[in-house]
């Protein structure tokens, strides 16, 4: 029975061995993907933070931008720049006058018209709708409307 035993021995350790390397094997990748979850729901929780960062730094730069808007004449201008087609509209013989500068505005490149947009939008602390704007995509106003060109 001695002899058979070293026979069961020898046929049992390689089986034994293997069997072991096997489950170490999958407790390795079981701790592998329980760290790549791990680091799934950190990245995620991250993002969550800079998106709640990103919106709190928005609001305080509008805020910022809108407490110094009484210090500073430049929404005035402006406000005064926007509304001067509405009242040329108004007055005889200007309203061509409109037109002509509306499509002298229209045939500009998209990306300086987005330049005005960001400052308008910068000057009354408006960063959300700036964002918004940028969001939809630059042409997207432009496009929607009718016999109007797309770049």
């Amino acid at each position: 029975m001695n002899w058979f035993s070293g026979v069961l021995n020898v046929v049992a350790e390689p089986i034994k061995g293997w069997q072991e390397r096997k489950t170490l094997k999958l407790q390795q990748r079981y701790e592998i993907d329980r760290l790549d979850h791990e680091a799934d729901v950190a990245k995620a929780n991250a993002r969550l933070e800079m998106a709640r960062q990103g919106q709190s730094q928005d609001y305080d730069l509008d805020r910022i931008a809108t407490r110094n808007m009484q210090n500073s004449w430049k929404d005035e201008l402006i406000l005064i720049v926007f509304l001067t087609p509405v009242i040329m509209a108004f007055i005889p013989g200007m309203d061509e006058t409109v037109k002509s500068g509306f499509g002298a505005i229209e045939a500009m490149p998209e990306w300086y018209i987005g330049i005005v947009i960001g400052m308008v939008v910068v000057i009354y602390g408006m960063r959300g709708l700036l964002k918004a704007y940028l969001q939809r995509g630059l042409g997207h106003i432009k496009q929607s409307r009718p016999g109007t060109r797309n770049n």
